[in-house]
């Protein structure tokens, strides 16, 4: 009967991990898929006419469709990046997506503020790129030992985890 339950566990645990590789496509898909429209908005309102104002409405409508922080959508493009991102690098990947970081006073500061919380809370990892620092995404594994770490679970509990034996 435990043999039963441990197959049946070990086929959630790697059906979870399919679906979690799955929603890392389509995010990279959703982020891709906003540039684009983005970028389409930006051609759009620049040839005038009656489109002069058709950023406020492209703006709406997204809003409409997808509902996102800046944090969020930090977290999305540190998640997606195939390698690591500094700030700068980040704030051009947030003008691509449309986001709003004109009513920020200091954008890059933002970031950086945003990047430390992502950071202490294992949902990002910094490290350094051409001598600057950077961010990118934890493993999927240290996520989840920073996860036992924060409920105060102790090590010999991370047997838990999906995929560990």
């Amino acid at each position: 009967m435990n043999q039963t339950y441990r197959e049946a566990y070990e086929a959630a645990a790697k059906e979870l991990d399919s679906l979690l590789i799955e929603q890392d496509r389509i995010e990279e898909r959703i982020l891709s898929l906003r540039k684009t429209m983005n970028a389409l908005a930006t051609l759009i309102s620049q040839h005038g006419g009656k489109d002069k104002d058709f950023m406020d409405y492209a703006g709406a409508r997204l809003r409409e469709i997808i509902d996102t922080s800046l944090t969020e959508d930090i977290h999305k493009i540190v998640a997606t990046a195939a390698q690591p991102l500094t700030a700068s690098e980040i704030r051009t990947e947030l003008r691509e997506l449309g986001n709003g970081l004109a009513e920020q006073s200091n954008p890059l500061a933002t970031i950086y503020a945003i990047l430390n919380r992502l950071s202490e809370s294992g949902r990002a990892h910094e490290t350094v790129k051409d001598g600057k620092k950077a961010w990118e995404r934890m493993s999927r594994m240290a996520e989840a030992f920073g996860q036992l770490k924060r409920k105060g679970l102790p090590p010999e509990n991370a047997n838990v985890l999906p995929g560990m034996k």
